[in-house]
């Protein structure tokens, strides 16, 4: 479960995933940043909207903030104009209600009433849902379904996807799935991947930190 670096830059996206802009942030507390902007943004800056932390790392994570203030000059700034504004987040892994873990493996899906099988990357699950990565454009709204074989018993699955979430990599298109109608077995299944995963990372940070 990673989170945010305590300050970086970052690229700022639309809710639809259209780019925004460039930013530096830094984080007054754990849900808390102040956002840096590099030039005077245009008057109609969205309320929300998706913050991408610069680094191959966070190619395919995003988190969602909230302005809780208008964007304004910094009159400590100097000869050079500066702007900021804060905003908030519950999205970060902290701060998320349903733990989740972030993975890479491909998985084949299934859309409501059709046959054909669709190759996606999946890359981070919870116990509430997962986020997968595809070229093939899919709508809010869609249901899928899929064979889950990294549990220690294969389950098949049933998800909703909820929104749509920027990626980097260009080509792909970034999707945040909610779980459907799971059985308690397979609930029991993720669940365990999870924090098995989760332990397996964790070990291994620590190895390396050493």
């Amino acid at each position: 479960m990673n989170s945010l670096p305590d300050a970086a830059k970052a690229t700022l996206y639309n809710l639809d995933c259209t780019y925004l802009t460039d930013v530096q942030y830094n984080r007054e507390s754990l849900d808390t940043v102040t956002l840096n902007f590099f030039e005077e943004p245009f008057r109609q800056f969205p309320q929300k909207f998706f913050l991408m932390p610069e680094g191959n790392a966070y190619d395919y994570r995003a988190f969602i903030y909230t302005l809780t203030e208008d964007i304004h000059s910094d009159p400590g700034s100097g000869d050079t104009a500066r702007y900021l504004a804060r905003a908030i987040t519950n999205d970060i892994p902290e701060q998320r209600k349903n733990f989740r873990v972030y993975v890479t493996f491909q998985v084949s899906v299934m859309l409501k009433g059709q046959k054909k099988q669709i190759p996606v990357t999946v890359k981070d699950i919870g116990t509430g849902g997962f986020q997968f990565v595809s070229k093939q454009v899919f709508e809010p709204g869609t249901i899928l379904t899929t064979m889950f074989t990294q549990a220690r018993t294969p389950v098949c699955i049933s998800a909703c996807i909820q929104k749509l979430r920027p990626v980097r990599r260009e080509g792909l298109h970034g999707y945040g799935c909610q779980f459907i109608n799971l059985t308690p077995n397979a609930e029991t299944l993720i669940r365990n991947f999870v924090f098995q995963t989760e332990a397996i990372q964790a070990k291994a940070k620590k190895e390396k930190e050493i």
